[in-house]
């Protein structure tokens, strides 16, 4: 966070809002602006409003799923009025992708920040397996929004997704010098796999334990890659 920054009230450092939603003036973090005549500029009102629907369609999206949500959901929990929903976004579809853009940016930076390009190629895929569910964990409403909602939003949600998941297939196709010949499409079949387990912990209430299926999925990714007993010692290296 750069200086001068203020992370919300209370917020852990993991925290989506922290490191993205709060970079506002620290007087005035994703807050409902002061009513009457404040005199603050006009582009700060226009990024804390954008900023607050955005947040606020990432807190909407799990008491309601992307298709009853309303823009006036949004916006009452935005504290905008739709005039200025309207002034940020055409519709509820614009908004969503936008949430899910920066939200899919942040944890996709924080997961290639937490890999070190001096480790072997295994390590780096248990590293940011890790830090992915430990973050998800962190912050439910994203696990939420990219296992779940994003299924549900229309083609271009999915068309978002698709993209988001080329940069991690890209990672495992690293490991395929080890064993040639394995089948064109298995990342993409592996990393289906792992959406639809995150989304088994969303759907069951268990999203903020997703960290402890670290090691199962550890384990998924590498064993058609490493073979079972190599890839169980590198998942546990304690077992």
């Amino acid at each position: 966070m750069a200086s001068g920054e203020t992370p919300l009230s209370g917020a852990e450092p993991e925290r989506f809002e922290s490191d993205v939603l709060g970079r506002l003036y620290p007087e005035l973090p994703l807050s409902r602006l002061p009513p009457g005549r404040h005199n603050l500029p006009r582009a700060f009102i226009v990024r804390n409003q954008r900023f607050r629907i955005i947040a606020a369609m990432l807190q909407i999206l799990p008491r309601h799923g992307y298709p009853a949500t309303t823009i006036g959901h949004v916006t009452q929990e935005a504290g905008v009025s739709r005039a200025a929903f309207y002034q940020q976004f055409e519709g509820k579809e614009e908004c969503f992708l936008a949430t899910y853009d920066l939200a899919g940016q942040w944890l996709c930076e924080r997961v290639e920040g937490a890999v070190s390009s001096d480790d072997e190629w295994p390590v780096r895929v248990r590293t940011g397996v890790s830090e992915a569910l430990r973050l998800l964990a962190a912050n439910p409403a994203i696990a939420h929004l990219i296992a779940v909602e994003a299924l549900q939003a229309g083609p271009a949600a999915r068309e978002r997704q698709q993209a988001r998941l080329a940069g991690f297939a890209e990672a495992l196709r690293a490991g395929r010098s080890a064993r040639p010949g394995l089948p064109a499409e298995l990342e993409e079949l592996l990393l289906g796999g792992v959406l639809s387990l995150i989304a088994r912990y969303v759907d069951s209430g268990r999203a903020k334990q997703l960290a402890d299926a670290t090691s199962e999925l550890v384990q998924y990714l590498l064993i058609p890659y490493l073979g079972l007993e190599e890839t169980r010692q590198l998942a546990d290296p304690a077992a």
